[in-house]
């Protein structure tokens, strides 16, 4: 029961995030670019319920979009769901076992580096396969939101030179207004997003983090 009301409130986010990107998001343009809602759902969904409710999701958008936006045969069927999965790689909660695996690798390479066969460098820490923790997910959700949004449009890019499209500066810089226009969508949607999937109460409950 616990299972169906979650997926029901997943379905729910992702026909809304699929409502606000096609009829709302147009009038809120910022130089002629929009973010994208659909990517900053499909990072909460990642982050919140998991693999599988998130590649449904993208499935789900990325048929609908087909039938209705689709000037490239099979590209939103295919590229929502690929990239979701591919984001869910780095993004999505660790499972018991890969926490043991990454816990282990890191007292391995601990070892290496006291006894001098290995060196530590200072960016090491920000790489996800130095810890054996989640990072939170205040941090995770913007992040896969962006890399998602930014992995669409260089797929959309790569297309468009391919059929002989110039590509220049102009074009780059509309990715980037995109990227920081779908973090910040991702931001704001986070929190209510979240506690609709009663993420809050359940954190509040085991005392963890409210984030």
């Amino acid at each position: 029961m616990k299972s169906l009301k979650r997926a029901l409130k997943a379905f729910l986010i992702t026909a809304l995030a699929y409502l606000l990107q096609v009829c709302v998001m147009k009038y809120l343009a910022f130089q002629g670019v929009t973010g994208s809602v659909v990517f900053a759902a499909l990072a909460i969904l990642i982050v919140s319920c998991g693999k599988k409710y998130a590649f449904c999701a993208s499935c789900l958008i990325g048929m609908v979009m087909e039938c209705m936006f689709a000037n490239v045969p099979a590209l939103y069927a295919i590229a929502y769901p690929v990239i979701t999965m591919l984001s869910a790689q780095y993004f999505a909660d660790m499972t018991d076992r890969q926490m043991e695996r990454r816990r282990m690798l890191i007292e391995a390479r601990q070892v290496l580096i006291s006894e001098g066969r290995s060196k530590k460098h200072w960016w090491e820490k920000f790489l996800p396969r130095n810890r054996d923790t989640d990072l939170p997910p205040v941090v995770r959700i913007p992040a896969c939101a962006g890399i998602m949004d930014l992995l669409f449009n260089s797929v959309m890019i790569v297309y468009l030179y391919l059929i002989g499209v110039d590509m220049g500066l102009i074009h780059l810089g509309r990715m980037l207004i995109s990227l920081v226009y779908t973090v910040i969508l991702a931001l704001i949607l986070m929190v209510p997003c979240r506690s609709f999937l009663g993420m809050y109460r359940r954190r509040k409950r085991n005392g963890g983090e409210w984030m």
